[in-house]
This record gives structure tokens, sequence and C-alpha cells, in this order.
């Protein structure tokens, strides 16, 4: 089964709210109960959707390892991570929140002429037992995905979501 990987964005100021509409809420009555489940129309309300990232979402549990580790890109923390891990949770997928912080930090580094298919091959076998070339050309896609992501943002009122699950 694959994951999807869904990019969107979406002022800053409006993450607590997202992160309170992220919780599965039971509403119990005498001989039944339902779930309330506002997420994704908060999200659709709320933000904008980016274009459609077509591989699988889960190459970024790679890619963005990868990018730390090898290349001191840490798209893995933000000034957000507390309502980041608190939808993760909630949801039971993972969530990035990527800042202008990252823009001003990383931009350069995320040019996808930077990075080989055998670099990435490479840095896949020893990380997770995979060399599928597929796999490397995804994670490339998956660079200039975020790389377009990022340029979006013109100062720190606005961040881009990005839900992989």
């Amino acid at each position: 089964m694959s994951a999807i990987a869904d990019f969107r964005l979406i002022e800053t100021s409006k993450l607590n709210a997202l992160r309170d509409n992220s919780e599965i809420k039971v509403q119990k009555k005498l001989f039944s109960k339902k779930a309330i489940d506002n997420y994704w129309d908060y999200l659709n309300a709320n933000s904008k959707k980016l274009p459609d990232f077509n591989w699988s979402g889960y190459i970024f549990g790679n890619l963005l390892v990868f990018l730390e580790e090898r290349k001191g890109v840490d798209l893995l923390k933000s000034e957000h991570d507390e309502i980041a891990n608190a939808i993760s949770h909630n949801r039971q997928t993972s969530i990035f929140i990527l800042t202008f912080h990252h823009k001003q930090n990383y931009l350069v580094q995320l040019s996808a002429d930077k990075y080989t298919v055998d670099e990435l091959i490479a840095f896949n076998k020893d990380f997770s037992e995979d060399d599928d070339p597929e796999l490397a050309n995804a994670e490339i896609e998956g660079i200039k995905v975020l790389r377009s992501s990022l340029e979006l943002l013109t100062d720190d009122q606005y961040v881009v979501l990005l839900n992989v699950g």
C-alpha cells in the first residue's frame, strides 16, 4: 500500500486551530456513538492545496533523513514541532511543517541537480536496505517538490504543511 504526500500552504496563525481539528471526537448518545472528524474539512477550507506529488509519500521517510544526515538539510524540525507532533499523534500520520526559516537556510541546497541517483541508491541501501533506482528517482522528484513548495513562502506568515499518510 502506498502513502499519499499532501502539500498545503496554510497561514501560520491557523496552525493551532488545525491541531484542534485534527482530533477525532466521539459523540456518545444513549444507544449509539458517532465519530466527528473535521480535519480535512478545516484543511480544505483554510489552506491552498499544492500540486500533487505523483509518487508514494513513503519516499519522504528516507529522503528527509538523507537530507539531514548527509547534506545538513534539517527539514524534520521547526518551531512548530509541538503542533506537528500533536497532529501526527491525532491523525496517526507523519506531519511536517516547513517554514520560511527552512527556505532561508536550505533553499539553495534543495536544488535537484546537486543530487545523484547513485548517491541516493547508496544511502537507501545502507539506511533501509532498498537499492531500487525507482526509489532514488522518486526522491529526486521529492527534492524538487520540497524546493518548489518552499519557494512559495515569502515570510513567516505562511508555512507548508506536508501530510504523509
